[in-house]
């Protein structure tokens, strides 16, 4: 660990389903930290003004707070940024809970997810394993029941999963992804985002 940062994050081309672990850049943690910052620099690098929001060129950029998964109270913020398919712009929306600690802890900064899936999937972060796994079975059901449906497929009570509804699903624009200990992001249309991505949860 750098400080703070694990030093590396997870590349997640939903169209191809290829999975890249990339280096951290210490230069650009050093001089934007963490969360905001880091993720801000990384969607002026990737994103232009001709990408629509429900374009597969619109990622969803996921980051850590430089302090999640410490000691410090209150320290377990991660910040979602992307171009907000509500709004039309530049948007940032936290979710505190386990889920970025669990993050941090399997070894990552970040998570990029790009591209759109053909079909309904899920993200799984085992530490070094990571894959996208079918979730067809899971599309339609609610966060609550998403979640017990992971972890009974997973066989462990203490996965953390982020989640999205039938709102999500369906690209309503209210629609937020939901954690497992009441928290969510939930601004800027983020659930009708990943829902656009197929993607039902992260675990």
């Amino acid at each position: 660990m750098l400080y703070g940062w694990m030093g590396r994050n997870l590349e997640v081309d939903l169209a191809s389903g290829n999975i890249e672990h990339i280096e951290g850049d210490r230069d650009r943690y050093e001089q934007y930290l963490g969360g905001k910052g880091t993720n801000a620099r990384e969607f002026w690098s990737r994103v232009t003004p001709e990408v629509s929001p429900l374009s597969p060129e619109n990622p969803i950029i996921i980051g850590n707070g430089v302090l999640t998964g410490t000691q410090v109270p209150g320290a377990n913020r991660a910040i979602f940024t992307f171009r907000s398919p509500l709004t039309d712009l530049h948007q940032h929306c936290a979710v505190g809970g386990l889920w970025p600690t669990e993050l941090k802890h399997a070894g990552y900064d970040g998570v990029i997810l790009s591209g759109r899936s053909a079909a309904p999937v899920y993200l799984w972060i085992h530490d070094d394993r990571v894959e996208l796994r079918d979730a067809a079975h899971l599309w339609g059901k609610s966060t609550d029941q998403a979640k017990r449906l992971i972890r009974e497929e997973l066989q462990s009570s203490e996965v953390q999963v982020l989640s999205i509804g039938q709102a999500g699903e369906n690209r309503v624009m209210g629609a937020s992804i939901e954690d497992c200990v009441a928290s969510s992001v939930s601004r800027g249309g983020i659930g009708a985002l990943m829902g656009d991505k197929k993607v039902k949860a992260i675990a």
